[in-house]
Formats: structure tokens, sequence, C-alpha cells
């Protein structure tokens, strides 16, 4: 059986849909709460917050990059009607529903479709991979809504950073960096232990 068939199947077994849904919810909601606690707010749009980003990027490796996917986009469009900022209406799709929902690609680090449905205890489905991934899953995932940001940067903001004699794609790399990598060091902090300690109690 291939690895994509096994994906199919598993996506149909009604208990692990209704517990990534379940759970989904959850991922967004807290994430949604942790990120109106702002401990930085940038001029412009983007804030650093205690680890808001945390349990989208927990729920991608918990249930895969689809479903991490689609909770971070839901999680994107919820921070647009609470906090909007944006220059363009077409910055709205980068900064938002896309940014965020790049967060999903943590969940190509996570285990097998297999293994992970085997685990009904989610917290236990990060001790599943190996914490080099696990880092890796976080950072690529961090990486992706970064890139996002800074594209959105370029584009939109790109005559006004020419006017100031600044090149748009340094100056977007260092704004959107200057939030976005304490965002993912205090991720990394938080999610790394949560797994050796679930890793101590599976064994």
């Amino acid at each position: 059986m291939t690895k994509t068939n096994s994906s199919r199947i598993s996506t149909r077994n009604p208990f692990e849909t209704i517990l990534a849904t379940a759970s989904g919810g959850m991922a967004v909601a807290l994430s949604t709460i942790l990120s109106l606690y702002t401990l930085y707010r940038m001029p412009q749009g983007g804030s650093i917050t205690p680890a808001s980003m945390l349990p989208i990027v927990f729920y991608a490796i918990a249930f895969g990059p689809f479903w991490g996917t689609m909770a971070g986009i839901v999680h994107g469009l919820l921070q647009f009607v609470l906090a909007p900022f944006t220059a363009h209406w077409a910055s709205i799709v980068l900064d938002y529903p896309l940014a965020f929902g790049c967060l999903g690609v943590a969940g190509l680090f996570a285990a097998s479709s297999d293994l992970r449905t085997g685990q009904k205890n989610i917290f236990r489905r990060l001790s599943l991979i190996s914490l080099p991934r696990l880092i890796a899953a976080i950072w690529v995932a961090m990486g992706g809504r970064t890139v996002c940001h800074l594209l959105s940067g370029v584009v939109f903001y790109r005559s006004n950073i020419l006017e100031a004699g600044m090149n748009p794609w340094v100056y977007s790399l260092v704004y959107n960096g200057t939030y976005m990598l304490p965002e993912a060091i205090i991720t990394t902090v938080l999610l790394v232990p949560l797994a050796v300690l679930f890793r101590s109690r599976r064994t």
C-alpha cells in the first residue's frame, strides 16, 4: 500500500476525523487567544506573542499538513478580522490566510499517517519524530510564514521603501525577521521540552 493511499484511508477514519476537527478548533482558539497578548507590536503590522504559533504548529505535526494548513488558514482569517493591517487589498491574501496557512508545512515532518492514527493521545504524537525533525518542522513552518510577509512587504511597500533610499528586499527581511525570529525561538523553546516530556513518558 502506498503512503498516499494510506493517508487517504486514515483521513476517512471517523474517529480521526472527529479528533482532528475538535483538536483543530481548540488549536485555532488557543492561538487566537495567545495572539491577543503581545509582547511587542511592530508599527506596520506584525508582533511578538507568547507562543501564539505553537498550537498550530503542534496541531500540524499531530495531524499532518492538510489539517495543519486548514487550521492555519482559519487562524489567519481570524487574525484579519480581529486585528486587520493591510497596505493593499491583495496583501490580505499574503499576510493572512497564506502566511498562517504556511504553518501547516510543519505537518510534512510529522510521523506517517499509520503511526499518527495509532496513537490516540495527540500529545504523544510529538514523540513519534526525532527532536531534530521537530525543530526542522518548527523553523520551516516559520520560514514559510516569513516568506509570505517578506513578499507582501516587497510588493506592496516597495515604492515607499525605495523613496527612503533602501533596498525593499533587505528592509522587508529585516522588518519581518524582527518579530518572526523571536516567534520561532519562543515556539522552539516551549515545544521541544513538551516533546521530551512525552517521549520520556512513552518509554
